[in-house]
């Protein structure tokens, strides 16, 4: 049975970056929340936004007709389904032949003229999200006031800008600004799949005349999308830790493989935007307490502050996917340790982005729901506030 939002004055948004395979961190979460929040009445987040694989687990959420417990278990079945194989091709011949045409591609731009080349075939996903979700789903909670809107991010290679395509909010809730832009638009598994497209690893996806990729590329402010569509209560479920040192084991300091390099870029892409909009969004906060509403400007009178909940990994998930590395089919791990992602060169972190494996996955939704129990009291409080 449905839920409907009864509560106006509930804007409060759902946030969840990628990051791959360790986005299942996020499903062990919202499983916690699902369970803390399972007897409320309203549903506790009408504002859902995601990018790349933090999109698929958006759309799961506000695709699923029910109340936000029921979405939780559905999201957990698909993740608990997931495997290498169902997410991409890892057979020698199409591992080969893909990475072929990459090296062709680079000498060569017409190679990937009307078929977009990528290391993997992730084919197999595209076949398990169309048979997983019903996108019709989210039309029916927008409609019975279950859900205020559902948004996904996705970078236009054409233009290169940052577009979140959005479904429901405010009217005329669209918006360009700086090297991002919002679009009004029904979410189909073209937005998910084009989310999601990791750079180099999974093939750009075209949506009408653009090709799109990975939505984490070129996010300067991730935050700003929920904020659009109307929430002044964000609640981020991250996949690395915010703001924590951890300790790394010893190995010998090396130059940087090339696995290495490309992992660092990764997180930049995936985690050091985000970060930086949360301190400009904090700071922003402090500064909107210090200067009473009657004196502000005209242009800021309207402008009002976040609440920002934040809830990430409580250990390393580099170091926790060494533990899980050999699960992976021996066609990744030999392309991982020929570039230098091994787990013994330090470069683990690359696989922690493809590591789809029933071990991996199953650790991560436990550190997840383990870290949000621990948090169960602030996780409320903030909720009801």
């Amino acid at each position: 049975m449905n839920k409907t939002n009864n509560n106006t004055n509930n804007n409060t948004a759902l946030l969840m970056p990628g990051g791959g395979a360790r986005a299942a961190y996020q499903t062990g979460v919202i499983k916690a929340l699902g369970e803390m929040t399972r007897d409320r009445e309203n549903y506790p987040f009408p504002i859902l936004s995601g990018t790349s694989a933090g999109a698929l687990n958006a759309v799961v959420l506000g695709s699923t007709r029910g109340d936000f417990y029921t979405a939780s278990l559905a999201l957990e079945e698909i993740w608990s389904d997931l495997r290498c194989e169902s997410v991409y091709r890892s057979d020698w011949l199409g591992l080969g032949h893909n990475i072929w045409r990459l090296l062709l591609s680079l000498v060569n731009a017409g190679i990937a003229v009307g078929r977009p080349v990528a290391l993997l075939d992730n084919l197999p996903l595209k076949k398990l999200l169309r048979e997983k979700i019903d996108f019709s789903g989210i039309s029916d909670n927008l409609q019975n006031n279950v859900l205020q809107a559902v948004c996904v991010t996705a970078m236009n290679y054409t233009e290169g800008v940052s577009v979140s395509f959005f479904q429901g909010g405010p009217s005329n809730a669209g918006w360009q600004r700086w090297r991002r832009q919002g679009i009004p638009t029904p979410l189909q598994l073209p937005h998910l799949m084009a989310s999601a497209a990791i750079p180099t690893v999974f093939p750009p996806q075209r949506i009408g005349r653009n090709y799109y990729g990975d939505g984490a590329l070129r996010q300067l402010a991730p935050v700003s999308p929920v904020v659009h569509l109307g929430a002044d209560k964000v609640l981020i479920i991250g996949t690395t830790g915010h703001k924590q040192v951890y300790e790394k084991p010893y190995r010998r300091i090396h130059s940087p493989s090339f696995g290495q390099i490309i992992g660092h870029l990764l997180n930049s892409a995936f985690i050091d935007s985000l970060e930086s909009d949360i301190e400009l969004l904090e700071q922003l906060n402090d500064l909107m307490e210090e200067v009473p509403l009657e004196q502000r400007s005209e242009k800021t009178s309207h402008m009002q502050p976040i609440d920002i909940k934040i809830i990430s990994p409580s250990i390393d998930i580099d170091t926790l996917a060494e533990d899980f590395v050999d699960e992976m089919p021996r066609s990744i791990r030999t392309f991982l340790k020929v570039t230098g992602s091994s787990k013994n060169e330090g470069g683990v972190n690359v696989a922690s982005f493809l590591l789809f494996t029933e071990g991996y996955c199953g650790a991560l939704m436990e550190l997840g729901y383990r870290d949000a129990m621990t948090q169960k009291d602030e996780l409320l409080n903030f909720l009801d506030q």
